[in-house]
């Protein structure tokens, strides 16, 4: 449990469960059905991200609030339209009047052609509802959610974070959690016991404070740095439910090997927050490249002097203005933009990258069997590995064809594993996919050795 307290100002008395599904076509209605039973739920958003199944239509059968994306965009994206169709059926509620309508007439008497009395809507503040985010494959397990709308509606807690028991056939390795773990507890000093976990159930407050949401398998661990970095009380609580585990053939691998790569993404996003930070400490907000020590005061001259000889008088050189911060960090901007890169680096991806030489590192990147350019938090990530051993190491690899940028952001993630182990069922040369899996897999097993 993290050390905050409650947050969110006013306290949501009702809880709209969204489900982010693809292809959960035999699970959704269960799913749906067992979590309108969790007390405190009364709108279940389905959202079909991309699926191929009738993942929709049982889930409109099943009398759920369903939005579909015509293409799989992933959680996040998922995770976000949920609460965006939430906050749309909030606003048609406010607009016919919500809980408080009422059929009061107006104080004139009726004339003839008058088209009757008027409804009198209550414009009282209304609370936004809690977001409970489930998995669409838990099936009958998911009122076992209870208790994590219980801390939000009665204890004042602002984010709930379900903590689940062992996974019947789940073959978790380890790698993609601790990685998560650790970048939680470096960012904001709390150590969570189960960082990926997506059951979460939210204040509308919180939420809005974690936007925008890091993409894809990351965006479990962006919502816990920004909650707590935003002063929210975040807290595990156990929970009973249950889903399909991922199993550890290629398929499962490769999953994995997406998690590891959306959760070192979220982390290098997240890299500028860390919880020695001084608020009050301007120097630390302003400039990531370091600043000029302050001059040695000039040796003061032999002989009498006119002035207190206990006073030691220095120049301090005058602060830069915040156009002058602004126009420098543009420039560094502008210079990082001749590297392989795909999109424009934000002020905080411009700071981390402060004391990088960006020829250098240009030559380093291009100089890796990749094919495509780099996110800009790829980059800020790989700046701070051994890019002359991960290119030795993919150019050795048994592989056919050039790797991606997220082939190589998860290699270089292990580069202290050691070379792979081709298992006799594969036969060489490898695709990229495959050789980057094996990559996971041994390095899984070197942890855990």
């Amino acid at each position: 449990m993290s050390t905050a307290g409650p947050l969110t100002a006013h306290r949501p008395e009702r809880v709209a469960v969204v489900i982010p599904a693809k292809n959960e076509a035999e699970r959704i209605e269960a799913t749906i059905e067992s979590a309108r039973r969790i007390a405190g739920v009364d709108l279940v958003v389905v959202v079909d991200d991309g699926s191929t199944d009738a993942t929709s239509a049982v889930a409109m059968g099943a009398d759920a609030l369903v939005v579909r994306h015509k293409t799989n965009r992933g959680k996040a994206a998922a995770m976000a339209t949920g609460a965006q169709m939430v906050a749309m059926r909030e606003d048609a509620e406010r607009a016919d009047g919500g809980e408080g309508f009422s059929e009061e007439l107006h104080a004139e008497p009726r004339e003839p052609g008058h088209t009757g009395p008027l409804p009198v809507i209550d414009q009282g503040e209304s609370i936004p509802r809690a977001l409970l985010f489930l998995d669409a494959d838990m099936g009958g397990s998911a009122e076992a959610a209870q208790p994590l709308v219980d801390a939000v509606l009665d204890e004042g807690v602002d984010m709930a974070i379900a903590l689940l028991p062992p996974q019947e056939g789940a073959a978790g390795m380890g790698v993609v959690v601790r990685t998560a773990r650790r970048g939680i507890q470096r960012a904001t000093g709390w150590e969570p016991v189960q960082p990926l976990s997506g059951t979460r159930c939210i204040t509308r407050e919180t939420w809005e404070a974690c936007l925008p949401l890091a993409p894809g398998w990351g965006v479990e661990t962006s919502l816990t740095i920004d909650a707590l970095s935003n002063g929210f009380w975040v807290k595990e609580i156990p929970a009973q439910l249950h889903h399909r585990a991922t199993g550890k053939d290629l398929r499962g691998q490769l999953h994995r090997a997406a998690q590891l790569r959306d959760v070192v993404r979220a982390l290098a996003r997240k890299r500028h927050l860390s919880p020695e930070l001084d608020p009050e400490e301007p120097a630390a907000y302003e400039d990531a490249a370091p600043s000029a020590p302050p001059s040695e005061p000039a040796p003061l001259p032999a002989g009498p002097t006119d002035h207190d000889e206990e006073k030691v008088w220095a120049v301090v050189p005058e602060r830069e203005t915040a156009q002058e911060v602004a126009g420098r960090a543009e420039e560094r901007r502008l210079t990082l933009a001749d590297l392989p890169v795909d999109g424009a680096f934000s002020d905080d991806e411009t700071r981390a990258l402060g004391d990088v030489d960006p020829t250098e590192l240009d030559g380093l990147l291009r100089a890796l069997p990749v094919e495509g350019d780099f996110a800009p938090d790829d980059i800020v990530f790989l700046a701070e590995t051994d890019l002359e051993a991960l290119a030795e190491r993919m150019g050795a690899a048994p592989v056919e064809g050039r790797f991606t940028p997220l082939h190589a952001v998860i290699i270089a993630s292990h580069l202290g594993a050691g070379e792979p182990q081709i298992p006799d069922s594969l036969q060489t040369p490898l695709t990229p996919d495959e050789y980057t899996s094996l990559v996971v897999h041994s390095a899984v097993d070197a942890e855990n050795g």
